[in-house]
C-alpha cells in the first residue's frame, strides 16, 4: 500500500486525469494505489485472466515506458504523468503488445476495483479513459465514448485559442539539439515549435529528447531538424476543444501546435483541455497566465461569478473568497501588463503597479471596481511619459473589459494624477497628512490601503514606510480620519432596529458594504496608521492591533468575527443574486434572512457601533 499518501496525492492532483477530483476522492484513489518500481530493460507483465490481480491503471511517476505491438511497431511512449490501462491492452489481445521499461521507472498501480468504481461514477474520468483506449483499437473500430452532454456543452465547444499557450516559443530548425534543449529550459516549456519562413516545420518535445536523442546516443551538436517531428499535426485557433482533444487522442500526441491559417500562434495540450473544464481557482489562474489577448482574459473572467457562487455553496469563508477573487484580479492585472509590454515594448526602467482599496486588502467581491496607480522610479517619467500612459490605459481598459469596472472617481493609473515618480508620491501623501482637506481624507481612506501587484516592490515599500512614519506622528490627521470614517455608521436605530435605505432602487434594503464591512475596515485602518503597522488586510490588521495592545483581545476578535459574518451574508446574497439572474450588488432585504440571522446581524452591527465609539474616544483628541 502506498505509504507516502500526501506525496502521491499531491502528484495525482496535478495530473489531467485527476485534477478535477475532490480531496476526498483523491484520497480514495491514493488508498487504492500501490507503488512499484522496475529497472530499465524489464518488461511489465500483466495477468491474462480477469480478476483483482489486474491493475486498473498504471500511472508513471518517473522514468519512461514504451508500448510496441507484436511487429515491433511503436504504439506509445510513456513518461512522467502518462498512464496506461492494462484492461485496454488485454481487451484487444494482451499478447500483441509489449510494455518495456526504457528508463528506471517508478509508477503507481491503481487497483482494478478502484479504477472500475471511479470509471462508473465519474463520467469525465471515463471519457478520458475511453479516449485513451481508442489508440489500441483496430483501424475503423471505435469505442462508444461516454462523452457526457453536460461536459460537451460546458467546455468542449469552447475555442482552442482561449486555452492555448501563446505566444508560442519558436526556433529555426537549423539550431542544434543542445540549443533547442537550452531554449526549452530557459522558457520552462516541454515542447518547442520549429519555424522556417513563418511556417511550421516541426516540433520537438521533452519526450523526443529522451527517446530520439539520449536513448539513441545522438550527438547534441546535430541540427534539431534531424530529430524533430516534421510536418506535425496542428489545429486552427478557431477550432473547438473537442476537435483538438480527439486529434491528440487519435494521433497519440499530448501537444498540438495551434495555427492561424499557416502561421503558428500557440500550443495546446491535454492538460489545457482538462483545465478548461475546471473553474477552480488554480485552474483559472493557469488560464490567465496563458491568455494571449484581452478577449481571452474577458472570456475567462466570465467564469468568476460561477466560481464565487460555487464557493459560497461550499461554505467557503468570506475572507478566503475575498482572497481568491483578489488573486484572480491580481493575475489578470499582471497578465495585462505583460501583454502591454509585448505591444509597447519593455518598460524603460523600474515601476510598480499599485492596487488600492479592496484589491490591496485582498477583500474584493463581485462587482468591485478599480483603484490603482503607478509609481515610477525617480527621473524616468518625463522622458517616457508616453510609454507609461499607454501601459496604464491598456491595463485599465483591459480590467474594465474583464468586469473590474472603472473607478467612478477616476482613481486609476490612466489618470495622469496617479502616475508619479516616487518622490512625487511621497510629497502627495505628506500633503494629505499635513494639510488634510475633505478630499484628501477621502483619498487617504482609499490610498492608505496599498499593495504592489507587479513591478519593483521596493518602490511601494519605500512609499509605504514614508507614509506610515508621517501618519503615526500626526494626531490631528488621525482624528480627522476617525471623524471621516464615522460617517459610515452601522444601520441600527436607537432601539436596535435596522435603518433601511429610504428611497431609490434599494428602498427598504441594507447596504452591507457601506454600512456593514466598511466601518470595520475603517476602524482597522485608523488604528494601524496610529501604530505604523505594515499589515494591509483587515483581519491581519486587527490581529496586529490586538498584539500591539492598542485594542483589547476581546474587541479585536469580536470585530474579526463580525467582519466574517457580515461579509459572509453579503457574499451569500451575491451568490443568490447571480443564481437568480439578478444584478449582483451589495444590498440585502433583511426580510430574506431568518429571525436568528437577523438577530445575529443586529448584534454584529451593535458591536461595530461600540468599536466606533471606542475609536472616537481614542483618536478624537478634542477635534471631534
Amino acid at each position: 500500500m502506498v505509504s507516502e499518501t500526501s506525496d502521491v496525492q499531491s502528484f495525482l492532483a496535478g495530473q489531467a486525469l485527476f485534477q478535477h477530483l475532490s480531496a476526498t476522492a483523491l484520497e480514495s484513489v491514493c488508498d487504492a494505489s500501490y507503488t512499484a518500481f522496475s529497472k530499465s530493460g524489464n518488461t511489465l507483465e500483466f495477468p491474462q485472466s480477469s480478476g483483482d490481480d489486474l491493475p486498473g491503471m498504471v500511472i508513471v511517476r518517473s522514468g519512461s515506458l514504451e508500448i510496441r505491438d507484436n511487429n515491433g511497431e511503436l504504439i506509445d511512449r510513456l513518461s512522467e504523468g502518462d498512464f496506461l490501462i492494462p484492461y485496454s491492452l488485454r481487451e484487444v489481445g494482451g499478447d500483441n503488445f509489449c510494455v518495456t521499461v526504457l528508463e528506471d521507472c517508478l509508477y503507481y498501480e491503481l487497483s482494478g476495483n478502484a479504477f472500475q468504481s471511479l470509471y462508473n461514477v465519474d463520467i469525465y474520468f471515463a471519457y478520458l479513459c475511453d479516449s485513451h483506449s481508442v489508440q489500441f483499437k483496430a483501424e475503423g473500430e471505435s469505442l462508444p465514448l461516454r462523452r457526457p452532454q453536460a461536459v460537451r456543452e460546458s467546455f468542449l465547444d469552447q475555442r482552442v485559442e482561449a486555452f492555448m499557450a501563446s505566444p508560442a516559443i519558436t526556433a529555426d530548425p537549423s539550431i542544434t539539439i543542445r540549443e533547442a534543449a537550452k531554449l526549452m529550459k530557459e522558457n520552462n516549456i516541454s515542447s518547442l515549435l520549429l519555424i522556417k519562413n513563418g511556417k511550421l516545420e516541426g516540433i520537438i518535445t521533452d519526450r523526443d529528447l529522451r527517446t530520439r536523442v539520449l536513448a539513441e546516443g545522438v550527438a547534441d551538436s546535430r541540427a534539431v531538424a534531424s530529430v524533430m517531428t516534421a510536418e506535425p499535426f496542428s489545429i486552427q485557433k478557431d477550432a473547438v476543444l473537442h476537435q483538438a482533444q480527439l486529434k491528440m487522442m487519435s494521433s497519440n500526441i499530448h501537444h498540438l501546435p495551434v495555427v492561424d491559417g499557416a502561421i503558428p500562434v500557440g500550443l495546446i495540450g491535454l492538460s489545457d483541455i482538462v483545465r478548461a473544464n475546471n473553474i477552480e481557482p488554480v485552474s483559472l489562474t493557469g488560464s490567465i497566465k496563458h491568455a494571449n489577448s484581452v478577449a481571452v482574459l474577458r472570456e475567462i473572467s466570465k467564469q468568476f461569478p460561477e466560481l464565487v457562487a460555487t464557493l459560497v455553496e461550499r461554505d467557503t469563508r468570506a475572507v478566503d473568497v475575498g482572497e481568491i477573487i483578489t488573486s484572480l484580479t491580481d493575475g489578470i492585472t499582471k497578465r495585462l501588463i505583460q501583454l502591454a509590454q509585448l505591444k509597447f515594448g519593455q518598460a524603460p526602467g523600474n515601476f510598480s503597479w499599485l492596487a488600492f482599496g479592496s484589491q490591496a486588502r485582498q477583500e474584493q467581491v463581485l462587482g468591485s471596481d478599480q483603484d490603482n496607480a503607478l509609481i515610477i522610479e525617480n527621473g524616468l517619467l518625463s522622458e517616457h511619459a508616453d510609454f507609461f500612459r499607454n501601459l496604464a490605459e491598456f491595463v485599465n481598459e483591459g480590467l474594465d473589459q474583464c468586469g473590474v469596472k472603472r473607478c467612478p472617481g477616476d482613481i486609476m493609473a490612466s489618470n495622469s494624477k496617479w502616475r508619479m515618480e516616487l518622490n512625487d508620491w511621497k510629497t502627495c501623501f505628506a500633503n494629505w497628512i499635513e494639510q488634510p482637506s475633505p478630499k484628501a481624507l477621502m483619498h487617504a481612506s482609499i490610498f492608505f490601503d496599498m499593495r504592489s501587484i507587479t513591478g519593483a516592490p521596493e518602490l511601494a515599500q519605500a512609499l509605504r514606510e514614508s507614509v506610515l512614519e508621517k501618519a503615526r506622528k500626526n494626531t490631528i490627521f488621525l482624528a480627522l480620519m476617525c471623524n471621516n470614517s464615522l460617517e459610515n455608521s452601522p444601520p441600527l436605530g436607537f432601539f436596535k432596529t435596522f435603518v433601511l435605505e429610504k428611497d431609490g432602487d434599494h428602498k427598504s434594503e441594507l447596504d452591507l458594504k457601506k454600512r456593514g464591512t466598511i466601518p470595520i475596515v475603517d476602524i482597522a485602518r485608523n488604528y494601524s496608521l496610529s501604530a505604523g503597522l505594515q499589515e494591509v488586510t483587515t483581519v491581519e490588521r486587527l490581529k496586529a492591533i490586538d498584539a500591539s495592545g492598542l485594542m483589547s483581545n476581546a474587541l479585536a476578535s469580536s470585530l474579526i468575527d463580525a467582519l466574517e459574518f457580515i461579509a459572509g451574508i453579503r457574499l451569500e446574497s451575491q451568490g443568490n443574486q447571480y443564481r437568480s439572474g439578478n444584478t449582483v450588488d451589495n444590498y440585502l432585504d433583511p426580510r430574506s434572512l431568518s429571525p436568528l440571522m437577523r438577530h445575529q446581524l443586529k448584534d454584529a452591527f451593535h458591536l461595530v457601533r461600540k468599536a466606533q465609539a471606542a475609536m472616537k474616544a481614542r483618536f478624537g483628541g478634542g477635534v471631534l
